[in-house]
């Protein structure tokens, strides 16, 4: 009886194996054996290529940039949050740029930026990273070092015309930057100069206030009272704005070395006056360059004194 049933079995297993290899039954169809642990069916089909290609990230690339070309634009700043980083005392390479009149003229003159070319100069020195820090930051970092942006630019008015209140301030404001503004002492309120009230309102606004003398007068010529022009004018701009007074402008950009010291020794932690360079060394604290920016200037132009 035991070896029928065994035959039986044998028999009905090969029939079904015949079934299978036929196409008659599916093998993932057989009714599942009573009793039998079945595994589990998957949630979803595991990916293909095509879906696997579908989920790798895009990568972006970034556009490189021709610095070769003759176009004013410079490699963006690449720090999103344009981190500030403390740089050593000594020599530093930053731009200090030279200002005189923000305003219109009917042709194109040397000591006249027309307000349109102002707003595309200043815009394009946010477009391409700068921030305009104080004329004393710059200075700090040379002594003793100091935190700065990745790329810093100091931007210097001389004389103190009121178009620059009115043209140049509004400007800088709606970019973020200051200015260092040097003030010739007898010219306040005079003519088309800033009264006390404007340059109270540029220092509230963050700008740094400089003495471009009592008188305007070249430094070099005999006859002239140093004391007037270094110390004079520094102890009356202190005393009617209370604002330290720590730099001096140069009328005309005109020294010798003996007018330095005298600067020196009137108390000014540094001074400027005009150049080509953008490299400043604590042995030329007291006449360190600046760019002058002219209202002939093209952007072009203005981007050569960035180096």
């Amino acid at each position: 009886m035991i070896k029928r049933a065994a035959l039986l079995a044998f028999i009905f297993g090969t029939a079904l194996l015949l079934l299978g290899r036929s196409g008659g039954v599916p093998a993932q169809e057989l009714p599942p054996t009573p009793g039998a642990v079945q595994p589990p069916s998957p949630a979803k089909p595991l990916p293909t290529a095509t879906t696997q290609r579908r989920l790798q990230p895009t990568v972006t690339q970034t556009p490189r940039i021709n610095l070769l070309t003759s176009s004013p634009t410079l490699p963006p700043q690449l720090t999103p949050t344009r981190q500030w980083l403390y740089h050593p005392p000594g020599e530093l390479a930053v731009p200090v740029l030279l200002y005189h009149h923000v305003a219109d003229t009917d042709e194109p003159r040397r000591y006249f930026v027309s307000p349109e070319n102002f707003e595309a100069q200043i815009s394009s020195l946010h477009d391409w990273g700068y921030t305009a820090i104080p004329l004393s930051l710059l200075v700090e970092a040379m002594l003793n070092g100091a935190k700065l942006p990745p790329r810093p630019v100091v931007i210097t008015f001389d004389d103190g015309y009121r178009d620059v209140y009115q043209n140049a301030l509004p400007v800088m404001q709606s970019y973020g930057f200051v200015g260092t503004i040097y003030i010739i002492v007898d010219q306040i309120g005079v003519g088309g100069y800033l009264n006390a009230r404007q340059i109270a309102q540029l220092i509230e606004q963050g700008w740094e206030l400089g003495s471009h003398s009592q008188t305007h007068t070249n430094l070099r010529k005999s006859g002239v009272s140093i004391e007037k022009e270094l110390t004079g004018s520094k102890e009356t701009l202190e005393l009617l704005f209370v604002t330290p007074v720590r730099s001096f402008s140069y009328p005309y950009g005109s020294a010798t070395p003996a007018i330095t010291q005298l600067v020196k020794a009137s108390g000014y932690r540094s001074a400027v006056g005009i150049g080509a360079s953008i490299t400043h060394r604590t042995k030329n604290l007291y006449y360190l360059s600046r760019n002058e920016v002219q209202g002939t200037f093209d952007l072009v132009t203005f981007a050569g004194l960035l180096r």
